[in-house]
């Protein structure tokens, strides 16, 4: 299994100056590779392979001083990353998206330096015996080592990248899967679970739960930071240090959402043996009039990344229900019952079930997930068909 164990770096002030450096000649090589490219195509009419690009590596950095400084399979990922950029732009043309073409990179906005672990990065030992990053033209660096790797680790790739607060290594690991999974005891539990902008998430065993609204609760303060950055003078010391401070609230916001997720997902993954979810086109549903809600929300993070992830190291099972009418039909009888976003109470005329929309969503697609495993084992018919009423909203913390 491909693990990312990400650590904070620590450089002194000629490391950073020389690690920022090469963020420069990375970028320069980025837009002078995106040049050719495009000016063959504009005189050739052919395109250009990233196999093209890479032999002429050795000449340029003989005649450019400046791009020796790079390490060589670092250049290479550069090349690699543009070459990437032009194969999406041609496969979304190719599936009829509406894609850009691959674009200039500014120099605020290149940001990671991409590197073969051995070649132009390793981690070595101080003469006290700590921990240090050696990069190649730069030194070693100190690295907050605050977790071991696991064990049979092996280290692929290393990024280090420049966040709003500091410089992080990131290592992408090759590990094997009997030393991630640790399958956890059956509990013989399932759960179905609706994803939504009021509730962020309802259970089928009647539970709602708060929307923590992270972006929501840091908004004004991004505005008022933004108004007053609008007044510095573009490029500035003072403009540079007021974009910082924007940024780092977007960092937070981030961190906060992930580390809501993870735990979330701990909690979901020790107490249920199956889990079913909807299948929703979160790209779709972050165009409509809900966009910032659904960004805020991060249900992509939850639903396609995080959740199978913790899943599978648990022994879990994750299943995927489509998400057309679970909110418009009856979790009990199965028939439709047409309601508008604003009607928050789900009442069957035809069976007098009734019950919060979202935990009905919920239910049925606890249902529906049943039905796709074919699992005649369990029960389909949860006790909270007659509890769910007497549920009432709470947030993650008083859930533990």
């Amino acid at each position: 299994m491909q693990l990312g164990f990400q650590y904070r770096l620590n450089p002194n002030k000629t490391q950073e100056k020389a690690l920022r450096q090469l963020l420069r000649v990375a970028c320069r090589l980025y837009n002078d590779a995106l040049t050719e490219r495009k000016d063959v195509w504009e005189q050739e009419g052919r395109s250009v392979t990233y196999l093209e690009q890479a032999l002429k590596l050795k000449t340029l950095r003989q005649k450019n001083k400046e791009l020796a400084l790079l390490n060589f399979s670092a250049a290479q990922h550069v090349l690699r990353r543009l070459d990437k950029a032009f194969r999406r732009f041609f496969q979304g043309i190719k599936n009829g998206q509406k894609v850009g073409y691959p674009r200039f990179k500014k120099p605020h906005r290149f940001r990671t330096l991409e590197f073969t672990y051995g070649d132009g990065v390793k981690i070595v030992h101080d003469e006290y015996g700590r921990l240090r990053l050696r990069v190649q033209q730069v030194g070693s660096i100190r690295i907050v080592w605050h977790r071991e790797l696991p064990r049979g680790a092996h280290i692929k790739q290393v990024w280090l990248t420049l966040k709003a607060d500091g410089w992080f290594a990131t290592f992408a690991l090759e590990v094997p899967d009997e030393v991630v999974r640790n399958p956890l005891p059956p509990t013989g539990k399932v759960v179905g679970i609706d994803v939504g902008v009021e509730n962020l998430l309802a259970l089928s065993d009647g539970t709602l739960l708060d929307n923590p609204r992270w972006m929501r609760k840091t908004e004004e303060k991004i505005a008022t930071k933004q108004r007053i950055l609008g007044k510095k003078v573009k490029g500035s010391k003072r403009w540079r240090r007021m974009r910082g401070q924007i940024a780092k609230l977007h960092l937070k916001i981030g961190r906060q959402r992930r580390d809501f997720y993870f735990k979330l997902t701990a909690w979901l993954v020790k107490k249920f043996d199956l889990i079913c979810v909807e299948d929703l086109h979160v790209k779709g549903l972050a165009r409509s009039t809900l966009r910032k809600s659904v960004h805020d929300a991060g249900w992509a993070l939850f639903l396609k990344q995080i959740l199978p992830d913790k899943a599978w190291r648990a022994g879990r099972e994750v299943i995927s229900v489509p998400a057309s009418g679970t909110s418009q039909t009856c979790a009990a009888c199965r028939c439709s019952v047409p309601k508008d976003l604003s009607v928050r109470w789900h009442d069957c005329l035809r069976c007098g079930f009734s019950v919060h929309r979202d935990i009905n969503a919920a239910m049925l697609i606890l249902k529906l997930g049943l039905e796709q495993a074919r699992r005649d084992d369990w029960l389909v018919q949860p006790s909270c068909l007659q509890e769910a009423e007497g549920k009432s909203r709470r947030s993650f913390t008083e859930m533990l």
